[in-house]
């Protein structure tokens, strides 16, 4: 009896493993780009030259670059990056990513070690608002804040714009729009009112993806 309590136990703790998502898989919520940009130590453009060994961090896979482009950088920033070296875990589990070499990467993160969960994107397959937003327009928004609404209708907050990510191939939002201050504001400069300022082509992109 005992022994069939001890089968019984060990094999619904072999059902929960498989079951139930592990402590150490990646999650990340979706951000716009602005929201990368403003939170961010750095943004740069960097080309990855090629990757290279990590004695001294064994779980990592480093990648050196060199960096053609710099839209922001802290000076805690320039300290860490000043090797021209980024890290990333191993492990996809562990939100490892892969980076080729000799592409360009459009980069906003917080230290020498990036993830799925920070904004890692091949440069080329950015919109022209996308890259106009990380050279400038972006930081003027950084004073509004986009919060995620997944309702039909959500209540609009002081100083911010409502944004619900799409699953579709394209978020037309994150692709063609950026959160600006609509010009009334508190008396130490912070916005009370912010609005989606969309490109020409935010309509077209809409139609192509049903209205996502």
């Amino acid at each position: 009896m005992k022994a069939n309590r001890t089968l019984l136990a060990v094999a619904i703790l072999g059902l929960l493993a498989i079951l139930l998502p592990t402590a150490e898989s990646c999650s990340c919520q979706q951000q716009h780009p602005q929201t990368a940009f403003c939170a961010s130590e750095y943004v740069i453009v960097a080309q990855v030259l090629r990757r290279t060994s990590s004695k001294d961090r064994p779980a990592l896979d480093a990648y050196k670059i060199a960096i053609k482009k710099e839209y922001k950088m802290s000076e805690e920033a320039r300290k860490f990056l000043r090797h021209g070296k980024l890290f990333t875990a191993s492990s996809g589990s562990m939100c490892g990513i892969t980076l080729e070499p000799n592409k360009l990467y459009a980069i906003a993160a917080n230290s020498e070690q990036v993830g799925l969960c920070d904004y890692v994107h091949p440069y080329s397959n950015l919109t022209i608002v996308e890259r106009r937003g990380l050279s400038g327009i972006y930081r003027k928004g950084c004073g509004c804040r986009i919060n995620h609404c997944w309702k039909h209708k959500c209540s609009r907050r002081v100083g911010s714009c409502n944004w619900t990510p799409s699953t579709a191939k394209i978020d037309c939002t994150a692709s063609f729009s950026s959160c600006v201050p609509a010009g009334v504001v508190n008396e130490d400069g912070t916005p009370i009112k912010c609005h989606w300022r969309r490109s020409q082509h935010f309509g077209q992109c809409m139609v192509e993806n049903g209205g996502k």
